[in-house]
């Protein structure tokens, strides 16, 4: 087997792992073979995959060269760190060199989000003793805990929760299915409003749907969020508020904590990654710093000349 041969095997098992263990589409792991394939053909990487750290700026200044999107950016590098991640852990490198990687920052870019600490004021709204208020802190919790569209959670089922592995099966646009997970705050939530107000409720039609409106039936999407902007406004959110402002605040904040493009992407449901790539923007100051760093003539003048 040649250097070849090894490269590209090493490749092809990466991406079953991608499948096999992170659940990945099948247009996911296109996209990450693309991006890994297109940096090791490029720069010529060999069969051990060793890179040194200027091989990364120059792979970022190949990219702002070629006009690439911030987003695509942000997308190619994310690619190659886990990647590299994955062949350390895998002992195939002695170190990832993407972790400490001068790389673009992700940014809040959509402007229909809340931040971290109105989310959690409108999820403290509801009480345990309010009417609902078992099922409302479940569907607000649930709603930032998956990032589901007002769509899908009206129709999730009963059985589409499974709490012994911390996953929720969403249907969402085209009858596409995708397992979720959805966090312990979600699943406290969901399982005390289960145990306690759904069980008790006995309807005539929608038995299976898991959240019930005050007429003990399926919610509608306008109703559901009259109910969310109810507790929007007693948690003092001045923003305006739309059906997608949690799905919208989930993304943000899994981005801005560094989250894979594609992770997002896959729990968001997007059939194509440029959908997720509204929720990133490159920081002025990292554009600053890599003119400042890789233009001949800032070079020059930080070398003394003219």
């Amino acid at each position: 087997m040649n250097d070849s041969d090894d490269k590209i095997q090493i490749i092809q098992n990466y991406l079953q792992y991608l499948e096999l263990e992170c659940g990945l589409s099948a247009n996911s792991l296109a996209a990450y073979r693309s991006d890994i394939i297109e940096f090791i053909r490029f720069f010529k990487i060999k069969s051990d995959y060793a890179i040194s750290s200027r091989t990364i700026n120059e792979y970022l200044t190949r990219l702002h060269n070629l006009n690439r999107k911030p987003g695509t950016i942000a997308r190619k590098i994310s690619s190659l760190r886990n990647f590299y991640k994955y062949l350390f852990e895998n002992n195939l490198v002695r170190d990832n060199p993407f972790e400490y990687a001068r790389v673009p920052k992700i940014m809040r870019y959509h402007p229909d989000y809340l931040t971290v600490e109105e989310v959690i004021a409108v999820l403290n709204q509801p009480k345990p003793d309010d009417r609902h208020g078992l099922r409302d802190r479940a569907i607000l919790e649930l709603i930032y805990g998956t990032g589901t569209r007002i769509s899908e959670l009206i129709n999730l089922k009963i059985s589409s929760i499974y709490d012994e592995i911390g996953f929720i099966k969403i249907v969402g646009k085209g009858n596409r299915e995708r397992l979720v997970p959805y966090g312990r705050h979600a699943l406290q939530a969901v399982e005390r409003y289960l145990v306690e107000e759904r069980e008790k409720i006995r309807p005539e039609k929608d038995g299976e749907i898991l959240f019930l409106s005050n007429r003990r039936r399926r919610f509608s999407r306008v109703g559901l969020w009259k109910m969310i902007k109810k507790y929007a406004r007693k948690a003092v959110i001045k923003k305006e508020i739309t059906p997608h402002t949690f799905r919208h605040s989930f993304a943000t904040h899994l981005i801005e904590g560094g989250a894979d493009l594609r992770v997002v992407q896959e729990l968001l449901g997007h059939a194509s990654i440029a959908t997720t790539q509204i929720y990133t923007r490159l920081d002025r100051e990292y554009l600053l710093s890599v003119h400042r760093e890789f233009h001949p003539r800032e070079q020059a003048q930080k070398g003394g000349g003219k």
